[in-house]
């Protein structure tokens, strides 16, 4: 056997990828896939977000920078969340990740010891559960139930919380249901942590469908309630919003300056940095009215879809298919058939 290290056995994966070697055999042999793999916009870059980068490229910014971020993009990332969450974030507190996804490593790696436990929703983001187990934590999944829309209460959690729960992972809009946790669940949840929870915990705020939202629904975070905001990590990125999955930027507010300074260091063993033609991309996301003009028109073509294949799903006899409040997805019962 070749000098494998034991943890490896415990890595899991994101299937979403696995099925696209499948999807690469079929196309090998001529056949036309439909592909319901992986979690993007089917929507292309916004053309004045590729023309910045574009221009960056040519300009010569191409080479090492701040593993923290690029300054001008951490500014813009903590005045978002400082307007969008009613908080009062500085750029000291923000580290840009090469998308969102590095940040769920960071996070587990940076608060959880072997042993702790982590409480994080199922079904949910595949990776959350991989990390948990990688790091020898248990892992501790909330079972949502589409009877519920797929929220859930504090009271699950408070099913679950115990002296060794470490990290709590929320993710609203959610990945895969389109669930989506109201002001009151989270105002619940954070009432139950604030009596229950160990000092140090720690909640993982997933958010990277921030801007993906139905109906007139509205974001809201947990850091925003009572006394939440020291204890949470709040990820989000570019990648859904602003169709830039391929482009890899996505960013982690921490709860204090010194946990952002592990993050940095994280990045550092890693990835060193972020390419700074894409951050500054990333700026251009954040201050030019064209980006909020064409994320609006996407997430009314995805409302225009969802309106149609909910419908149509649920006249299959067999299938029940609750209606998404936000993301992109639909996540249809198929246990009629």
């Amino acid at each position: 056997m070749p000098p494998i290290a034991s943890r490896m056995a415990r890595l899991g994966t994101e299937n979403a990828f696995k099925v696209g070697e499948d999807i690469k055999r079929c196309q090998e042999r001529g056949i036309d896939v439909i592909r319901l793999n992986l979690g993007e916009p089917d929507f292309d870059t916004a053309t004045h977000l590729k023309n910045v980068a574009i221009e960056q490229i040519r300009a010569g910014d191409t080479h090492y920078c701040d593993p923290a971020g690029l300054p001008r993009l951490r500014d813009a990332i903590a005045r978002h969340i400082s307007t969008s969450r009613g908080l009062d974030v500085g750029p000291d507190r923000v580290i840009v990740t090469a998308g969102a996804k590095p940040t769920i490593g960071h996070a587990i790696q940076t608060y959880v010891e072997p042993g702790d436990e982590v409480i994080y929703p199922s079904p949910g983001f595949p990776i959350y559960e991989s990390w948990v187990q990688f790091v020898g934590a248990s892992p501790v999944p909330i079972q949502l139930s589409e009877k519920k829309n797929f929220s859930f209460s504090a009271e699950d959690i408070g099913d679950r919380l115990t002296d060794k729960t470490k990290l709590i992972i929320l993710c609203s809009p959610s990945n895969p249901t389109g669930g989506v946790l109201s002001k009151q669940d989270l105002e619940a949840v954070a009432a139950l942590i604030r009596d229950r929870g160990r000092p140090d915990l720690r909640i993982y705020a997933d958010e990277i469908y921030e801007r993906i939202l139905f109906d007139g629904e509205e974001h809201h975070s947990i850091a925003s309630c009572d006394g939440m905001a020291g204890h949470t990590v709040i990820a989000s990125g570019h990648s859904k919003s602003f169709a830039m999955t391929g482009w890899r930027l996505g960013f982690a507010v921490l709860p204090t300056v010194e946990e952002a300074e592990l993050f940095k260091q994280l990045n550092i063993n890693t990835v060193s940095c972020v390419p700074p033609f894409i951050q500054v991309a990333g700026c251009e996301a954040f201050s030019n009215p064209k980006s909020a003009t064409a994320t609006k028109n996407m997430v009314a073509e995805f409302q225009n879809r969802r309106d149609w294949i909910v419908p149509a799903l649920n006249r299959i006899e067999g299938i029940g298919c609750q209606m998404p409040r936000g993301a992109f997805y639909v996540f249809p019962n198929v246990g009629g058939i």
